[in-house]
């Protein structure tokens, strides 16, 4: 990324940024596969949204971005399904908030079976917990919650979203139908991504002083940082205007137990980050999002 005051560029001179993220703006959607809301895909070509965000690439000049109008975010398409390590350690600490933030529920929902049934009573934990991951990096732009009502809803039962700006941490309820934050693509790829098992875990108690659990032992699931999901990263569409800095979605499922006892998918927590002052190598030849994306020669400094 650019040094602190610069334009949102990532951290390499433009022309050969250019060269390197050309070639993976252009690359063509699946056939058939429209593009799903709030995880976004674009094809530039000939698209007028697409080329302002590839001039905002090239230039780092928000000026013409900020005069086009977009109807959905704009994203790279990287060759490689996995984040750069420069940026994985960049954003270290995002990702272990959000598995802590999944675990959290793990335990919440697993401990007891009636707290999906008792979403309004508990709804102040949700709400803490979304405010919390909205507000515990400074690069995160925006955090979503979203518990599933049934394995095979359509829809979830309830979503809820935290933005960040300006010392503000602003909450709402996006749950209504139709609404683009509670549109579940992002819940359903979770739901249907087949990731590493989870760790089981045997929950033992020693509260007698407490009436609940009244179980003493039990069984219990959690999540490592491999099931963070790392969304390519995109310009994300505002109230018809694209935002002039790069970010990527990071989430992760959370699970309670089936009456075998079993994990069963409940629901997911999203947290949008953006991308600052992040080098990207452009001569890797492993298997990250930019490897063999520009020819590089060893022994000069182009």
């Amino acid at each position: 990324m650019t040094p602190p005051g610069g334009p949102p560029l990532w951290g390499a001179p433009a022309a050969l940024l250019l060269l390197v993220l050309l070639p993976l703006l252009l690359l063509p959607l699946r056939a058939g596969a429209p593009p799903p809301p709030d995880d976004p895909t674009a094809d530039p070509r000939g698209d007028p949204e697409g080329s302002a965000a590839l001039s905002f690439l090239r230039t780092g000049d928000a000026r013409r971005l900020a005069l086009a109008n977009c109807s959905r975010s704009a994203a790279l398409r990287p060759p490689g399904p996995d984040p750069p390590p420069a940026l994985r350690a960049a954003l270290r600490a995002a990702p272990e908030a959000l598995t802590q933030a999944a675990n959290f529920l793990n335990m919440l929902l697993q401990g007891n079976d009636l707290r999906e049934a008792s979403v309004a009573e508990d709804v102040e934990w949700y709400q803490a917990l979304t405010r919390s991951l909205a507000g515990g990096h400074p690069w995160a732009r925006r955090s979503l919650l979203a518990l599933d009502a049934h394995p095979a809803a359509p829809s979830p039962r309830l979503v809820l979203q935290a933005t960040a700006a300006d010392g503000e941490i602003h909450l709402r309820d996006v749950s209504a139908p139709g609404n683009r934050s509670s549109d579940g693509e992002w819940v359903a790829e979770l739901r249907d991504r087949r990731g590493p098992p989870l760790r089981k875990r045997v929950l033992s108690n020693d509260l007698r002083s407490m009436e609940t659990p009244k179980w003493r032992r039990g069984d219990g699931y959690v999540a490592g940082p491999g099931h963070v999901r790392w969304s390519q990263p995109f310009l994300e569409c505002r109230d018809g205007k694209f935002v002039p800095a790069w970010a990527v979605a990071l989430s992760a499922a959370f699970y309670g137990l089936k009456p075998d006892l079993s994990p069963e998918f409940k629901g997911a927590v999203r947290v949008d980050i953006e991308l600052r002052d992040v080098g990207i190598d452009q001569c890797d030849s492993g298997t990250g999002w930019f490897a063999g994306t520009h020819r590089c020669d060893l022994n000069s400094t182009q």
